[in-house]
């Protein structure tokens, strides 16, 4: 047998070690007899095993300390001297096979939220077309809307385990309002970590209050200012993230004769979806919202809001 540095490097094993004991030390347990009985009918030339152990295939190995790993391996048969010898060449395609788990996971994530993202789409179309008075209102709201949809989505990294920040989510919302010295917009927070269904929704609440203020808020006033703030209190799966919206500066704030569709937004579907404690208080001298969100709910694991979730701000 040789046992060279390539494979000492592979099974941890020294070639003393390995030199004049049975291959399938090298083999998991439960594959060893399997494997033996293929060498065999290879020898011999037999059926299905001589056919297919004269062609590279997935086999796998054991190393030293136990670790079970993907490898390619081909056996050859050659007559030297009048003895039959055979020579298997294996490689470790440990990285190959990652790359190829991660190729799959990402192609998984990838049709999920296509699809969770049509149906956001579709959504959005449906609800804005029925709290719409006028087709230019339609036009306007569904618009603003979409665009805040793609905002969240440059702002998600794909293929990442958690997706995006707060204060990211934040700024792409709120950058178009921003004067160029960025003193009407604040945002101040901790970095916080947000999955693609709190994203979407939190970035939809936020484009509602941004839109709302634009119109007839802070943000429609020279010296209006929008102060976003955001803090985690307490520890693991108890705790919360607590988020306000603060205008000043703008014209006096009446409260709405009625609801309109960014209000219901943010007090059914985020409180519904992300199991948030939600407060508008419509003061004279401008809108504060307290939105109260269980850390838990903010895990980039879960799934996109869908149709059903949106469609309840109707």
């Amino acid at each position: 047998m040789v046992f060279n540095q390539a494979a000492e490097q592979a099974f941890g094993y020294s070639a003393s070690e390995v030199i004049r004991q049975r291959v399938e030390m090298l083999l998991p347990q439960s594959d060893r007899l399997e494997h033996v009985q293929h060498v065999r009918d290879f020898a011999l030339g037999n059926g299905a095993a001589n056919r297919l152990m004269g062609h590279r295939r997935e086999v796998r190995g054991r190393r030293k300390n136990g670790d079970v790993f993907p490898a390619e391996a081909t056996v050859s048969r050659q007559m030297i001297d009048g003895r039959k010898i055979l020579t298997v060449v294996l490689r470790d395609i440990t990285e190959r096979k990652e790359l190829e788990e991660l190729r799959e996971a990402a192609a998984r994530e990838l049709h999920h939220r296509m699809r969770n993202l049509l149906s956001v789409v579709n959504s959005i179309v449906a609800i804005s077309a029925a709290s719409a008075v006028s087709v230019e209102e339609f036009k306007e709201s569904l618009t603003g809307r979409l665009k805040a949809l793609a905002a969240t989505q440059s702002a998600l990294r794909f293929g990442e385990p958690q997706s995006t920040s707060l204060n990211e989510l934040f700024l792409a919302e709120l950058m178009q309002y921003q004067t160029p010295d960025g003193a009407n917009v604040v945002i101040e927070g901790p970095p916080v970590p947000v999955g693609p269904k709190a994203a979407q929704l939190l970035a939809l609440a936020v484009h509602e209050l941004a839109t709302n203020s634009a119109k007839y808020g802070a943000l429609s006033h020279a010296y209006g200012r929008v102060a976003v703030t955001f803090a985690l209190e307490g520890e693991g799966d108890k705790g919360l993230l607590v988020i306000q919206w603060r205008e000043s500066g703008g014209p006096p704030v009446k409260p709405p004769a009625r609801q309109g569709f960014g209000t219901r937004l943010i007090k059914k579907v985020v409180a519904r979806s992300l199991r948030a404690d939600v407060a508008m208080d419509f003061r004279p001298e401008g809108l504060i919202c307290r939105m109260t969100v269980p850390r838990a709910a903010l895990e980039a694991g879960q799934q996109e809001p869908g149709a059903e979730a949106l469609r309840a701000a109707l």
